[in-house]
């Protein structure tokens, strides 16, 4: 009978581990519609402006901040989910040091994202954006006792299967696209210019003068 609910109890902990590690993982979208809605950078002031505009490095330490506040926001993130559970957490009360390295995590992974063509990109977020909606419904559903265990944990295999595929695409679109931009500049190719640097598009620069 204690055995039996061990493994009840090792069930419970490991698909709470995957529902909260899924919606991490889905998080990048997130970033992703507060990069691309960064014009609202245009109310700083002038000179603030200008050194997040020439800085290399500026605008990516504050990417990982406003990550860090909203990860904040929710009450933190803890890489123990048991301690992290022992107490109720808010803005004020979670834990600093995991909840930047997460941040951190997370926008390494969005930089590597941003460093591809468009169909690997199109693909990689639409993955994360479906896996984030189906654990999230996933997760409303089953804590009301509307799905069976086991729709759960068919849904929750599927969610695996699909970080796996997004994680390949991510690889795959990186890959690509270092070697597309070694092939175009050739010995002018500078690794922390290409991580850390801001994309310049020719296409875009045509619209502009169009």
């Amino acid at each position: 009978m204690d055995n039996k609910n061990q493994e009840v109890k090792e069930s419970i902990i490991e698909k709470k581990e995957f529902n909260v590690y899924y919606s991490r993982f889905a998080f990048m979208f997130l970033v992703f519609i507060i990069i691309t809605s960064g014009s609202i950078s245009e109310i700083l002031s002038c000179q603030m402006r200008y050194f997040i505009e020439t800085s290399l490095y500026m605008r990516h330490v504050l990417a990982i901040m406003l990550l860090f506040v909203f990860i904040m926001s929710e009450g933190g993130w803890s890489f123990n989910l048991e301690n992290d559970d022992s107490q109720s957490n808010n803005w004020s009360s979670g834990h600093v040091i995991h909840s930047i390295i997460m941040s951190m995590g997370i926008y390494c992974l969005f930089l590597i994202s941003s460093k591809s063509r468009l169909l690997p990109n199109l693909i990689f977020f639409s993955l994360i954006l479906t896996l984030y909606l189906l654990n999230t419904q996933r997760s409303y559903w089953y804590s009301r006792n509307q799905i069976s265990n086991q729709t759960n944990k068919i849904t929750l295999y599927s969610e695996t299967f699909i970080a796996i595929i997004a994680c390949i695409v991510l690889v795959y679109g990186f890959i690509d696209y270092v070697i597309y931009q070694q092939n175009n500049y050739g010995a002018d190719f500078k690794w922390n210019l290409f991580m850390f640097g801001t994309n310049k598009c020719s296409s875009l620069s045509s619209l502009k003068n169009n």
